[in-house]
């Protein structure tokens, strides 16, 4: 009787555990960044080689700072409050900088710096736009960008009406004007040609794809067709876009049918020749060519596809292949223990299934133990699955992301369910072969007591 109470205590111990697992996640930011502390996604090299410029989280808080690229001491040259400031790219000169400030919401402003070190900025655009990249003209005056209207980005994917444009700004502020009015779907990538006529960007139609936009004519052009095989993305041009860098999916992971692998490519403008330059089989991004040197710094995720994205600063020789790690002095978490990291890590979708495999489990064990019925909690989880998928035809008809979501979660128990009755059925059976054996025991027992009484 005492091991029924104790079995049942626990019982509703990880039933509370797992209520109070599903509500805070239901109800929290379930952001792993709010907490995180490494390098952001991003980096600019200076013109003269000498600075890199980059994104860094500081537990939770992302701001621009700069370093040699030689390593060492690195310096915060911007302070958000309540914002994050990510994507920095250094003007043709590298006195200026522009980067991204994103508010609670997601949204992205675009803000210009006219000195790196200095304390003031500028925001170019309001919080009517979400801005997705930028870049600066040649001359260093305009900065040209990528946005869409942030009521639409703050919508589910499948409630968006209206989509990306390119947009021109002056450095020293003023209207946006707005170049396009095509409303793509995805646009990235953005970059202004060395002679300041060309936009080049990417973009998704069915596939990945360079586009290339007079500035003049206010026409745009397929660029590098044939070139380019498959998604590419992050494509950067050389100061003299004889070479281009990119990032693109590894032939290697297709094959092995594992997670997609992401390698740095470099293609020759003139004679589409393309060589491979990393072989990480993790995850390359933000490539950035230095302007005397024939090298291209990035960002290497090892850990990939893990998050959060715990990025190293690398740099490649494209002529000599030679790959160099750059160590920064970088800021280091100053919090202790963190209640908001492991409420977070209890409420992840392992977590939470693993609660509720462990509660059935204990049910299906005091169910079985006290009214001989080890299969009663695996049809209560089945029939909450069946709610469940009629919930999610429910939500589906008037949103259908919450619909795909419900569903999802309704398919998830389900396969927990079938976990539940597999352990019903060896649980069960475990119980009748051990009282069988206790029989067989007492048997025994008692016809030897008897022929030696």
């Amino acid at each position: 009787m005492k091991n029924h109470r104790l079995l049942l205590i626990i019982t509703g111990i990880v039933a509370l555990l797992f209520i109070a697992s599903l509500t805070y996640s239901m109800l929290s930011d379930q952001d792993l960044y709010n907490y995180h502390t490494g390098l952001g996604s991003s980096i600019s090299v200076s013109p003269d080689d000498m600075t890199l410029v980059f994104s860094y989280y500081e537990n939770g808080s992302e701001a621009i700072y700069q370093g040699s690229v030689q390593g060492g001491a690195v310096e915060k040259v911007t302070d958000p409050a309540n914002e994050d400031h990510r994507r920095p790219q250094l003007s043709p000169d590298g006195e200026g900088l522009v980067y991204l400030a994103a508010d609670n919401d997601g949204v992205q402003s675009l803000q210009f710096k006219s000195n790196v070190s200095a304390d003031r900025s500028e925001r170019l655009t309001g919080t009517d736009a979400h801005v997705v990249d930028a870049a600066f003209s040649p001359d260093g005056r305009t900065i040209y960008y990528i946005a869409m209207p942030s009521e639409d980005f703050l919508k589910p994917e499948g409630g968006k009406e209206n989509g990306a444009d390119l947009f021109s700004v002056p450095t020293e502020g003023g209207e946006p004007v707005k170049l396009t009015d095509k409303d793509s779907f995805a646009m990235d990538g953005l970059t202004a040609s060395a002679d300041g006529n060309t936009l080049y960007y990417t973009e998704f139609d069915g596939v990945q794809g360079l586009m290339a936009y007079s500035i003049a004519e206010g026409t745009e052009t397929a660029a590098l067709q044939g070139a380019l095989r498959g998604d590419v993305y992050q494509l950067v041009f050389s100061p003299v876009q004889e070479l281009l860098a990119y990032t693109a999916v590894s032939e290697s992971s297709f094959d092995s049918g594992s997670t997609y692998e992401y390698e740095l490519f470099l293609l020759k403008t003139a004679t589409s020749e393309t060589n491979k330059l990393t072989d990480f089989r993790a995850f390359v991004t933000s490539p950035s060519f230095f302007h005397q040197d024939n090298r291209i710094a990035f960002l290497s995720q090892p850990n990939w596809p893990d998050q959060p994205e715990d990025f190293e600063l690398m740099t490649v020789n494209y002529d000599s292949g030679e790959i160099a790690s750059v160590r920064l002095d970088l800021p280091e978490t100053t919090r202790g223990f963190q209640p908001a990291i492991l409420a977070y890590w209890v409420t992840t979708p392992v977590a939470i299934t693993g609660l509720y495999l462990l509660l059935f489990g204990l049910l299906t064990v005091y169910s079985r133990r006290v009214w001989n019925k080890a299969y009663v909690p695996a049809i209560i989880s089945a029939i909450l699955s069946g709610i469940a998928v009629a919930g999610s035809f429910a939500a589906a008809s008037f949103d259908p992301w919450i619909g795909i979501g419900v569903f999802m979660l309704a398919a998830g128990m389900a396969a927990c369910t079938a976990v539940i009755f597999v352990f019903a059925l060896l649980y069960s059976n475990l119980a009748k072969r051990k009282r069988r054996n206790n029989r067989k025991g007492a048997l025994k027992s008692r016809f030897l007591f008897d022929r030696n009484g």
